[in-house]
This record gives C-alpha cells, structure tokens and sequence, in this order.
C-alpha cells in the first residue's frame, strides 16, 4: 500500500515524469502479481482441504492426474488418486 501511495505523490509532483511512474507501477505490479500466483499454487496444492481436493480434482482420472502433475514435489501430490476402474 506504501509503494502506491509513493507512486500517487511521486506521479503528482511536479518534476516526475509519466514514464518514471509507469515504470514503477509496472514493476510493482509485476511483485505483486508474481506473489499472487505463487500464493494460488501453495493454496491450490497445500491449503485446500483434502475433501475440497478430492470434490475438484476427483472427479475423474484425467483431473486427478492434472493435479498430481501441478502439485508434484509438494509433498501433497498423491491426495487424489486416478480413479480404479474393476
């Protein structure tokens, strides 16, 4: 939140320029973004609830062997299993 409050004054003084504040903000909100996605990854394959795993990725074989291949090396890859076909 500081960073864009910087940005907002430093974009409205007067010896900034418009280049220099998209230059900030594009690279803010590239952090940010990176940070986004990285916080989706650990909530997709370490905070959801092994249920909520099971009733998204469980459905079929296909799902369950997208998820094990997103999640490998998490240590959480082999919550949803292919579906056993007799």
């Amino acid at each position: 939140m500081r960073w864009f409050l910087f940005s907002c004054l430093f974009l409205l003084s007067s010896c900034a320029s418009i280049e220099a504040g998209k230059q900030i903000v594009a690279l803010k909100g590239a952090e940010i973004s990176d940070k986004a996605l990285t916080d989706a990854v650990w909530w997709t394959c370490q905070g959801s609830s092994v249920g909520a795993v099971k009733r998204m990725y469980g459905t079929t074989a296909e799902r369950a062997a997208l998820y094990r291949e997103f999640c490998k090396g998490s240590g959480t890859a082999n919550v949803v299993l292919p579906a056993v076909t007799q």
